[in-house]
């Protein structure tokens, strides 16, 4: 048998406007029809192929992951994580890559962050009166930004602090038709969305290029005053006879940016969003919090990540014939290995909308049946940050702020670029506030 799996059969058009409008819908209508091996036509990238079975997935990032090109299926985004990004690379490149960045973003030089990233949400919530009404997902869009460029960046300079702080969400907020249609990239006399977004890169560059400088020029006068930031430990690697260049150092940095700023900070309003309409929740929490029981904090994080995934898939193309499930895949097809639907699947989490902290306390399931960072060599090398910023961050507010949710009704899911965000922003009432502003 070599035909795809079967699909829906609405015009390409029709399938990309329901994939980018309402992707979650979307692909769970696709999985109750047509199960959890269903085709799509998406305009950009022809014939996709969803997987989401736990087996079919650990074959695709691990057993056979050799067989599929993870650079190549992130090819639409190339123009703004560059060409040295880790994204765009695969085998011995890819490994020698990943190790460069291991070190910076391992898990006792990330535990250096979290008085900065106290500092950070300290601040935000000084603001908060009781009364007012907070959306959450723009406060952790500041917040995990400012992670982002004092923490990882290491930039102190205020007025690149300031101009960072405006370009990045403009940088980040892609328009979906540069990265779907080809065609879109042009500079249409410097208008047009992409000499907008050229015009965002170059400026953002400048400043990463600049900070790279002077840190050499440090490094060089001063070889043992380097800070913590990943930024700065990159730099010292660069001393080496390995080097790194200026422009892999870019590179890499907005990686990190594009990949781990605006996801955490979805993340961490979908986590108040769930906890906060699910019986008993937040009180579960808060208790755990108080005790420092980050076993179960852990655990209703990971139930949030399940329960309201921030992107439904990630790419893989076939560099090779692969079989799977009767199917003869040819080389160069495209696969959607959809890690969402796979935490939506009924089979294997039932009552799948429903928010509970017991699916993984005191038991965890089945690592197979939930892969929130991805998986093999390719799993995001960020996990450990990550964690340890939603944990320090929903500690901090819970330590200091009572809060409730603004109505009573879930907030649905809708997309923002590549995220899946809470439609309302995670609107919550401040309760009460032990932080605010006059009060110290």
């Amino acid at each position: 048998m070599s035909t795809l799996p079967p699909g829906p059969k609405l015009p390409a058009v029709i399938q990309t406007l329901m994939w980018v409008v309402a992707p979650v819908k979307f692909g769970k209508a696709c999985l109750r029809r047509y199960g959890p091996l269903f085709t799509a036509r998406i305009v950009g990238f022809g014939d996709v192929v969803y997987i989401s079975t736990p087996d079919g997935i650990r074959r695709i990032l691990r057993d056979d992951a050799s067989d599929f090109d993870a650079a190549a299926a992130n090819e639409s985004i190339r123009f703004v994580v560059g060409e040295h990004s880790l994204l765009m690379s695969g085998g011995a490149e890819h490994t020698e890559r990943r190790k460069v960045l291991m070190r910076p973003l391992h898990g006792n030089n990330v535990a250096t962050y979290v008085e900065v990233m106290q500092s950070i949400v300290e601040q935000e919530i000084r603001q908060w009166t009781a009364g007012s009404t907070v959306r959450l997902l723009n406060v952790f869009q500041r917040v995990t930004l400012e992670v982002m460029i004092r923490a990882v960046f290491g930039i102190t300079d205020s007025s690149r602090l300031d101009r960072l702080r405006q370009l990045v969400p403009k940088l980040l907020d892609v328009n979906p038709l540069i990265i779907l249609l080809p065609v879109m990239r042009r500079q249409f006399g410097g208008f047009g969305p992409w000499a907008a977004f050229q015009r965002l890169l170059r400026e953002t560059d400048e400043i990463i290029y600049a900070e790279i400088r002077e840190r050499r020029a440090e490094l060089a006068v001063n070889p043992d005053g380097r800070g913590n930031d990943v930024l700065s430990i990159l730099l010292a690697k660069g001393q080496d006879s390995a080097g790194v260049t200026d422009q892999e150092l870019r590179d890499h940095m907005v990686t990190l940016l594009a990949v781990g700023q605006e996801t955490t900070a979805t993340q961490l309003a979908w986590f108040f969003e769930r906890v906060m309409r699910a019986p008993g929740a937040l009180k579960q929490v808060e208790a755990a919090v108080f005790s420092e029981d980050w076993k179960l904090l852990d655990a209703a994080i990971h139930e949030a990540i399940r329960a309201r995934p921030t992107t439904l898939d990630i790419g893989r193309i076939a560099s090779k014939e692969w079989k799977a499930d009767g199917y003869v895949f040819p080389k160069g097809t495209m696969f959607a290995v959809s890690l969402g639907l796979l935490h939506l699947s009924e089979d294997l989490h039932p009552e799948p909308e429903n928010y509970s902290i017991d699916r993984f306390h005191p038991v965890e399931p089945p690592s197979a049946h939930f892969m929130p960072f991805g998986g093999g060599s390719h799993r995001c090398l960020g996990a450990s940050l990550a964690m340890v910023e939603m944990r320090t961050i929903i500690s901090t507010i819970l330590r200091n702020v009572r809060l409730r949710p603004r109505s009573a009704t879930p907030e649905g899911v809708t997309p923002k670029g590549p995220m899946l965000v809470p439609r309302r922003g995670a609107e919550v009432v401040i309760a009460e506030n032990h932080m605010m502003a006059g009060r110290e």
